[in-house]
């Protein structure tokens, strides 16, 4: 019977036994996995079209010498893995690109990716060396113990191991937690799978996979378990040989930055030994070696998640192409496309997005700016380069287009008042009568004024009155998603502003010298008779005003008076038909005045209380 027929119906992935070894290894990556064999290495990522893109590289068929040297090569590999795995995550950024080259260089991704690494370093430092030592030093100093005593010498190194281990766990439980690296850990669970599968003698598919173990004994969270565990027994020694030999001034509080130091400078050899460990553990189940190799499973539990069958598929085309580039070296290797000029991303924009230019009326510049989060000056420089990505990018943005989503979703952005809003389908999107609503809005608004913006959604006229006026603006809107939106659009803006979740005025408090309303006015019957763009992409909270429509215009009527300061102004957008009505509603406490939209519809109200 085969292994397959042996193992079809196991529901346990442990009890699936190795039957063949292999030195292919990975490395999950921005939507993709990394597999790297003895003559090549493989990168497969999947783009927002779905499709799964290969980029293969040949490796040098010889080794050097300091690559094979027990103990140096450790230390080697590590920096080399460090070099490459920025590499790599910068070339998945290409595929699942947010951001263009802006110098022309070439070289930005390099350098942020250069820059987070360091960062990334100068993080392990603080949390793995200095935090420990530091909260050592702290209880050392409460407790009082002579540390120089040899019975106490070993005492300090273990508990900073113990401080290193919590230190590990929170902040690997804590990451795992982010949305990005949650989907990162899949793909690190997928590695595994996939090549515990082809270990296992299995056909590589999405079936065999999934079922498969996500632990392996050669995995890096093994190793840096490894590295903390030899770190601490490595200090534990030398403190008891300070204390046996009174060279004390190594064990005193005061010289806890002579101990930072020589654990920084440890590092390399437990780097060396580790890895050599980490080699033989995965050679051998010797039940001496079954604690430690369940320490480094207990920790992957950490930083593998159960993959879903996408990743799987990415997993195994990574994993085939690295066997078969191995096995044969004829193959020729297959990069992503080179990144393209901004001239040409102009162009295949004009092409492939034509509706999306026409909506824009022709502001091409702007909406290349939207569509890549640039700034206008980057357009005059012709260097600039904009990862193949994009392109990928704009194909999903013309499928979304024939779909009937209206352009501003599509992009995510759209213009109001001179500057760029984010936007997404929990807000409306702004209209050129709202535009009017805003120039009215800001007639009355004075310097330091206190202004509400209420029903605020993407927060266009109360970011835009900070803005404008200075003055304190605070952003009002039911939606929890409308106000995240908001604050994207803040930020993005420099607006400094404050929000409230409120339903209409239930949690706003304080009175205010204007407050501007663009409510939902519809009536209800009338949604399903609106242009499909809107009524199926715009929010219907936004939408939905009642069987009149002037349902949130009476509750405002209501409570509104007691928000307002002296003389206070009142700013409301209103349907076409509405004038009339809405007039007869504040007409009692408020001076009234409805003003016309440019198709002489009656569009904005302005109450100021009497």
């Amino acid at each position: 019977m085969s292994i397959s027929n042996k193992t079809e119906d196991c529901n346990n992935c442990e009890k699936i036994k190795s039957v063949r070894k292999t030195k292919i290894g990975g490395q999950a990556v921005l939507e993709g996995v990394m597999m790297r064999g003895n003559s090549s290495m493989a990168l497969a990522c999947r783009d927002e079209m779905g499709n799964i893109r290969l980029d293969t590289t040949r490796l040098p068929a010889k080794k050097p010498w300091y690559r094979k040297v027990p103990f140096v090569r450790g230390v080697v590999n590590l920096v080399i893995s460090m070099i490459s795995g920025v590499k790599i995550i910068g070339k998945s950024a290409e595929v699942m690109v947010e951001d263009v080259d802006t110098k022309g260089d070439g070289g930005g991704m390099g350098w942020m990716m250069f820059v987070s690494t360091l960062l990334g370093l100068g993080l392990a430092i603080a949390l793995f060396i200095l935090a420990p030592t530091f909260l050592t030093r702290g209880i050392f100093g409460l407790v009082k113990l002579n540390i120089g005593d040899l019975k106490w010498a070993w005492l300090k190194s273990l508990l900073e191991g113990v401080f290193k281990i919590v230190v590990l766990v929170v902040y690997m439980a804590t990451i795992s937690c982010m949305k990005e690296i949650k989907r990162v850990f899949m793909y690190h669970g997928a590695e595994h799978k996939t090549i515990a599968c082809y270990e296992a003698g299995l056909e590589l598919n999405v079936e065999n996979v999934k079922k498969c173990s996500r632990y392996h004994d050669r995995c890096g969270t093994s190793f840096i378990v490894f590295v903390v565990v030899l770190s601490v027994i490595l200090m534990m020694v030398l403190d008891v040989v300070c204390a046996a030999c009174h060279w004390d001034f190594f064990l005193k509080n005061e010289h806890w930055w002579l101990r930072a130091l020589l654990k920084i400078a440890l590092l390399p050899v437990v780097a060396g030994i580790s890895y050599e460990m980490l080699m033989l553990l995965a050679c051998s189940n010797f039940i001496l070696f079954r604690p430690l190799k369940w320490l480094g499973k207990q920790f992957q539990k950490l930083t593998t998640r159960e993959p879903d069958d996408g990743m799987c598929e990415v997993a195994i085309a990574s994993f085939n192409a690295v066997l078969e580039m191995d096995a044969d070296p004829t193959i020729p290797e297959r990069h992503f496309p080179d990144p393209v000029s901004l001239a040409e991303f102009r162009k295949s924009l004009e092409e492939k997005c034509p509706e999306l230019v026409q909506s824009v009326k022709g502001d091409v510049d702007w909406l290349v700016c939207a569509v890549l989060n640039i700034g206008k000056e980057d357009l005059l420089n012709p260097k600039v380069k904009v990862p193949f990505g994009w392109l990928v990018r704009l194909d999903k943005m013309s499928e979304r287009l024939a779909q009937g989503e209206p352009w501003q979703y599509v992009v995510g952005a759209t213009g109001f008042y001179g500057r760029t809003f984010k936007l997404d389908g929990n807000v409306l999107i702004p209209r050129m009568e709202t535009e009017l609503v805003c120039e009215e809005m800001l007639k009355h608004v004075q310097s330091k004024a206190k202004v509400l913006d209420m029903c605020c959604g993407s927060g266009i006229l109360g970011i835009t009155a900070a803005l404008e006026k200075e003055c304190d603006v605070t952003l009002a809107d039911v939606s929890k998603e409308a106000l995240k939106i908001a604050k994207v659009n803040a930020k993005q803006n420099k607006a400094n502003v404050s929000f409230v979740q409120s339903d209409m005025f239930e949690q706003v408090k304080g009175k205010y010298d204007v407050i501007v309303c663009n409510p939902p006015y519809i009536e209800s019957d009338v949604i399903e008779t609106l242009d499909a763009s809107v009524k199926n992409y715009e929010p219907r909270l936004a939408l939905d005003g009642g069987a009149d429509g002037l349902d949130f215009y009476r509750k405002t009527a209501q409570v509104v008076t007691s928000h307002l300061r002296e003389n206070g102004v009142l700013v409301l957008e209103i349907g076409y038909n509405q004038g009339e009505a809405i007039k007869a509603l504040f007409q009692d406490k408020f001076d009234v005045q409805v003003s016309k939209d440019y198709g002489g519809n009656d569009r904005i109200v302005v109450a100021r209380l009497k």
